[in-house]
């Protein structure tokens, strides 16, 4: 299967509880975007106001690679001719306070399915059958694992091993394709040049990289220092992608200590084992299950359900919640939280398969469906075609 081939593939419609008022002080824009990510598009909504991104405020962050439509709010009215034929802006009203995740309901999505072999094409009207009835684990997916320096490592699991260096080492000097050529170069330079500060700077382009790196020259073995001067978004998708593959892991075990039969799917953070069906029992156990999204602050005695599983998947990384504190950081921290162990979408629709004219031989299909604040469609489109 074959999902984003084309942005108008992928189409992500926010829901918001949003209610406009007349009185407020903050400015509130529908941001249609396509093929960028909601940093990337603030940055350049900013940059052409004379803002600080980290003035406009976006209720979520949605996908890259798709077409988008969602709310941010910014401190003052904004041009709504982006001269970006990426962005479209429409302004709907005012707000008391900044926009916060809070007022996010969910998400509409129209998917196209794509590249789909008989087998696959066939298996999607029982598999939206199932889904309906027993839901989807309610897993993280590949959006957010950004954090993951790309397969070389979890900068913030070196956080909570307290290897401040190695964090750092993961974000200055692990180079990937998606980056532009001036990254590349960067973090190229970082790798071969490490800890010879000085000549590195020298060499580097200019760059919120390049500063870190002109700290450690006049500071060197500051690591944690350095780290925290990281932009605080970045440090944030870190901590998430982390503590994402943690909850994936736990919530994995769980299912297959269920012993229901389990279809395997994957992401960047490994197998994901998703269940066909539950008994009635688990069924009414797990529909409104929440499970510990972890950090410093969770109490397992508060999860009875998954508080074993939990505990095996911290041994099993060599870890303890007690190091999710991170000391040694001020403002780098993992977020306590608590996540549904199943999503059930609403209103989910699957069209008939159809010739794809991107994918000759192939099929595909149009899919649509509603999911709650925080789940992830490409889930569900995983779980569709196994």
């Amino acid at each position: 299967m074959k999902l984003k081939q084309r942005p108008q593939d992928f189409l992500v419609e926010e829901i918001s509880s949003f209610v406009p008022d007349p009185s407020g002080r903050f400015f509130v824009y529908e941001l249609e975007k396509r093929s960028l990510s909601t940093f990337e598009a603030l940055a350049i909504l900013a940059r052409r106001a004379s803002l600080r991104p980290a003035e406009l405020s976006a209720a979520g962050l949605k996908d890259k690679h798709g077409a988008t439509t969602q709310l941010f709010s910014a401190p003052r009215a904004l041009a709504t001719d982006t001269g970006d034929e990426r962005l479209k802006l429409r302004f709907v009203g005012k707000c008391a306070a900044p926009l916060t995740a809070a007022s996010i309901v969910g998400n509409r999505f129209r998917l196209v399915l794509r590249a789909l072999d008989q087998a696959r094409a066939d298996a999607l009207a029982p598999n939206a059958a199932e889904i309906a009835r027993f839901g989807v684990p309610n897993y993280y997916d590949d959006q957010r694992f950004g954090g993951n320096a790309h397969g070389q490592g979890f900068a913030a699991r070196a956080l909570v091993l307290g290897n401040f260096e190695e964090a750092l080492r993961l974000h200055l000097a692990a180079p990937h394709r998606k980056q532009s050529l001036r990254d590349k170069q960067n973090r190229r330079l970082a790798r071969d040049l490490w800890g010879r500060w000085a000549e590195l700077h020298a060499r580097m382009h200019r760059g919120p990289e390049r500063a870190l790196v002109e700290f450690l020259r006049d500071n060197p073995g500051r690591y944690a220092e350095a780290f925290e001067r990281i932009t605080p978004s970045l440090r944030t998708m870190m901590v998430a992608a982390y503590q994402s593959l943690l909850f994936n892991l736990m919530l994995a075990r769980m299912l297959e200590a269920v012993g229901v039969p389990l279809v395997a799917a994957r992401n960047r953070g490994g197998e994901i084992p998703m269940h066909r069906a539950l008994d009635d029992a688990t069924l009414e156990q797990w529909r409104e299950l929440e499970l510990p999204l972890p950090g410093g602050s969770t109490r397992p005695d508060d999860f009875p359900a998954a508080a074993p599983h939990l505990a095996a998947v911290l041994e099993q990384q060599g870890i303890t919640l007690d190091q999710l504190r991170l000391p040694g950081l001020s403002r780098t921290r993992f977020k306590a939280a608590r996540r549904r162990a199943l999503m059930f979408p609403q209103d989910l629709a699957v069209g008939p398969p159809v010739p794809d004219e991107l994918n000759p031989g192939l099929l595909r299909a149009d899919v649509s469906f509603a999911l709650g604040r925080g789940s992830f469609a490409t889930i569900v489109a995983k779980r569709l075609v196994v």
